[in-house]
Parts: C-alpha cells; structure tokens; sequence
C-alpha cells in the first residue's frame, strides 16, 4: 500500500515539476522573443550614454554587438545581434566609426551601419 502512494505521490511531484518548467521554459523564450523583435532602445532618456563605435572590415555582427553592449548602447549582445539578424541589410555593415547613443533602436543602429539615410 505504501509502495502504491509514494509512487503516486513521485509521479505527481514530477509531472508538476515538469509542467513547472515547461511554464517557465514558455515565459523565458516569449521575453527573448520580445527583446528581439521589439525593436526598442536600451535608455531612452535624454542623457543617454554616447559612444564611438568602430566598424572593421568583415567584423562579425556578435562581436559589433559586444561592442555595442561594452559601450553601453545595448543591453545584450546576443539579443541585439539576433536583432540586426532579423532585418534586413545586417550582411552589408560598412565598416568606419560611428557615434552612437543608448536612446536609439536596433533598427535606427543598423541604419546607422549600412549607412541607409545618404541613400535616400
């Protein structure tokens, strides 16, 4: 009789546990998702920190992210490179130095780096 119990009680405590972590499993991803694709900035008051950015040639788009981050524009990198990943023109960064501040959006930052506002 024992043996039945304490084996209903284990499998019920594991199938909470399980359900318990799927839950915050669920929660973590939709948070990371709207980071991505939210597209907002990491301080968006006036005093914003400012910062100059430099763009080597064929940098790769995590290690521009960590400087972004190392400077204060950004909060995460990994966030802020699958950010630039999901817009378009993130394969055509022109390399150079670029003063940047906090206040500003991934996408406005990308722009910034293909240099999207000569051409129109």
């Amino acid at each position: 009789m024992f043996d039945k119990v304490s084996h209903f009680l284990i499998k019920t405590l594991l199938f909470i546990f399980l359900l318990l972590l799927a839950v915050f499993l669920f929660r973590e991803s939709e948070k990371t998702g709207y980071a991505v694709f939210a597209d907002r900035p990491y301080d968006s008051s006036p005093a914003a920190t400012e910062s100059v950015i430099t763009v080597r040639e064929k940098e790769p788009l995590l290690d521009i992210a960590k400087d972004l981050e190392r400077s204060g524009i950004v909060k995460n990198a990994y966030i802020t490179a699958m950010a630039f990943r999901s817009m378009e023109g993130y394969d055509q960064i022109v390399p150079g130095e670029y003063i940047m501040k906090a206040s500003m959006k991934p996408s406005e930052i990308l722009k910034m780096l293909i240099h999207e506002e000569e051409e129109e």
